[in-house]
């Protein structure tokens, strides 16, 4: 990595609906010419093992499914952008076994490693995260090419 690198971060479940959509996402952009500097990861993992995916980037754009809880009246499909200091939500971001986004970028500033100035998240509201599957539902497919084409915007690309 060189300084103002710039990763492309695809967050997921391959067999969980909609859950692989930023999979899918990060999956097209690793094919396609792309500005140099940019790197583009697939991870199924979250918490404490962000430290490791995305210090010594300047720059992080996320790309996930998210779940809100009813009363957040979000439809399928919905695409919220955060930034890291924004991000409250996600079915994987806080469980009992993962820290939030927020916090794993705090304590890797406190652990001094080089983490990256600006994260971004393209969060897709998802349809179904536990059905057993890899087919996303047609409004969670339809917002992920909308996804596509604003990290491309982000890119500069």
């Amino acid at each position: 990595m060189t300084s103002g690198s710039t990763l492309v971060l695809g967050m997921g479940n391959p067999i969980l609906s909609d859950d692989g959509v930023g999979l899918l996402v990060a999956g097209r952009l690793a094919e396609e010419a792309l500005p140099a500097g940019v790197e583009v990861r697939l991870s199924e993992v979250a918490g404490l093992r962000l430290l490791e995916l995305v210090r010594g980037f300047t720059r992080v754009i996320i790309i996930d499914a998210l779940k809100s809880p009813a009363e957040a009246g979000r439809e399928p499909g919905e695409i919220v952008r955060y930034e890291a200091k924004d991000f409250k939500g996600g079915h994987r971001w806080r469980s009992a076994h993962s820290i939030g986004i927020d916090t794993a970028l705090a304590l890797g500033h406190e652990l001094g490693y080089n983490m990256p100035g600006e994260v971004i998240v393209f969060a897709i509201e998802a349809e179904d995260v536990e059905t057993f599957g890899e087919e996303l539902s047609p409004p969670v497919a339809a917002a992920a090419e909308r996804v596509h084409e604003l990290v491309r915007e982000e890119l500069g690309a």
